[in-house]
């Protein structure tokens, strides 16, 4: 994947050299979900390549991607063929670099069992169809809480960039997700979406644009 090279400072343009707008992606990177991990970021680079048909907008995207670092990292994310001296200080001073960071709060513990957690017990017609429900579904629930892996390293990411003054926009993996981070002390000061398209839709990387590195009209 071809991003823009972040050491370009500016876009070449019509009359003007526009700045460029660097920012850092974080989230999850697992390989039990890999394609979910880095399509999220593969729709939002994709749009600013050639935006509104106009060439690309003066955007520059730091993330894993960038190292290939999801080539080979493991089904929980814990190691990739990259030294993790290496990872944590390449992906600091990508942070420090960056103007502003995206997250994607999605730590996919709820893949697999999205069917678990829509039921109701208005759902059963006895108390023994329930209970045979749940019995067949408790060792694959049980999977899924012992081998999940936390967002950590967002975490961690996000805490980084708040201290550094950064502006930062949470991707909320659900609606239940959303409502909490909007109420959490600490990360409801940050810009929060329920989803990717959301913040598309309100083209807030638009406006961080101009607000922080100069102006497109449109």
């Amino acid at each position: 994947m071809n991003l823009p090279n972040p050491d370009i400072k500016f876009a070449n343009s019509k009359g003007i050299d526009l700045p460029i707008l660097t920012i850092y992606m974080a989230g999850k990177i697992c390989g039990e979900h890999i394609d979910k991990c880095l399509n999220w970021q593969h729709t939002i680079v994709n749009i600013y390549r050639n935006y509104n048909g106009k060439g690309a907008y003066p955007v520059a995207f730091l993330s894993a991607l960038n190292s290939k670092e999801s080539d080979s990292v493991d089904k929980l994310g814990l190691t990739s063929a990259l030294d993790p001296s290496l990872i944590f200080l390449k992906d600091l001073l990508s942070i420090q670099k960056a103007d502003a960071l995206i997250a994607n709060m999605n730590d996919y513990l709820e893949e697999g069992i999205e069917d678990l957690l829509k039921v109701k017990p208005s759902d059963f017609n006895c108390a023994f169809e329930a209970a045979q429900f749940y019995q067949d579904n408790f060792y694959k629930l049980q999977k899924r809480i012992i081998n999940h892996r936390s967002n950590w390293g967002t975490l961690l990411e996000i805490g980084f960039a708040m201290y550094m003054q950064k502006p930062i926009i949470l991707i909320a993996a659900n609606k239940r997700q959303e409502e909490m981070l909007k109420k959490h002390p600490f990360l409801k000061r940050n810009t929060i979406v329920g989803s990717v398209e959301e913040l598309l839709e309100k083209k807030i990387i638009n406006i961080l644009y101009k607000a922080i590195s100069g102006a497109i009209y449109e």
